[in-house]
């Protein structure tokens, strides 16, 4: 939860963050606010790995920096006096907030014990995958779009379809708005598990992926080639190993934490969450976002 502050900076009165009148902060501390301290780590936290092109910027970027840090401080410790920190919505919100804090890290720490990916995995990867590399696939789609509504038997509708004028006319059925149009799909620039997808799909079928709400069905209609060179190739390959590898750590480690935790939770009467059968639920998360 971030709070942003228009708080003059002639409020600071000491510009220089010197603490007027008083000793000025020495050695790791950069600045004193009552009796707190501004460490350089808190500054470098602040700063979030930002990489200055020259000193000029990074000493503005540090002042920036460190004059939020200040301000937050100095309406922390108003609010303290005004016993703020007392009130109940006050203790709701950290508690949520030290929760998160708490599992973030512990995420963090999963994720920074992944090894990175060697330079052998990015090539085996690289050959194995051509459509995205070396013979990189550039799709050309009829494309129609709709938003999902809150109907559990369209899904189940739109299966059997094979073309996008059927499509439309069950859209057109249910009074659900859509768009049509062409696009392209670049191989390199999507999940390879969905690349793998598409170059299965018959040329007179159509496919179906979800997309923040928003799903696209789509009717391939010709295909070029463009190959990637294999530097770039290999600094793709390396990230999304690396992007897949830390999902799966994560997704191992603390599925079985959940998964043990929710025996012991106690739901009210009418607020139980809604079980799925083991069988659907692993059919449902190994099905393809392919419309058959």
């Amino acid at each position: 939860m971030k709070s942003q502050f228009a708080v003059a900076m002639a409020a600071i009165a000491c510009v220089g963050l010197a603490s007027c009148g008083e000793s000025q902060p020495k050695g790791q501390v950069v600045a004193k606010v009552g009796k707190d301290e501004v460490t350089v780590l808190d500054l470098q936290a602040a700063l979030a790995g930002f990489k200055a092109p020259d000193a000029k910027t990074r000493k503005a970027a540090e002042q920036q920096a460190l004059a939020a840090i200040v301000q937050r401080k100095i309406i922390a410790q108003a609010a303290h006096k005004q016993k703020i920190d007392k009130t109940p919505e006050y203790a709701r919100v950290q508690e949520q907030m030290n929760e998160t804090l708490l599992a973030r890290t512990w995420e963090e720490q999963v994720v920074k014990a992944v090894p990175a990916p060697s330079a052998e995995d990015a090539q085996a990867f690289v050959d194995k995958h051509p459509d995205l590399y070396s013979a990189r696939k550039k799709f050309s789609v009829d494309a129609l779009r709709f938003t999902m509504p809150n109907d559990p038997t369209l899904t189940q509708a739109l299966q059997p379809l094979h073309t996008l004028d059927e499509v439309k006319a069950l859209l057109t059925e249910r009074k659900i708005a859509f768009t049509t149009g062409q696009t392209e799909i670049d191989a390199f620039l999507v999940d390879p598990r969905f690349v793998e997808q598409l170059m299965k799909v018959k040329s007179d079928d159509v496919f179906a992926v979800p997309q923040n709400g928003v799903v696209l069905v789509g009717h391939v209609t010709g295909m070029r080639e463009e190959p990637v060179a294999n530097a770039l190739a290999l600094r793709h390959a390396t990230a999304y190993l690396r992007q897949t590898r830390v999902q799966e750590a994560v997704n191992r480690r603390f599925s079985g934490v959940v998964a043990a935790g929710m025996k012991d939770v106690k739901f009210a009467k009418g607020y139980e969450m809604p079980k799925a059968p083991p069988a659907a639920a692993k059919a449902a998360a190994a099905a393809p976002a392919k419309s058959n």
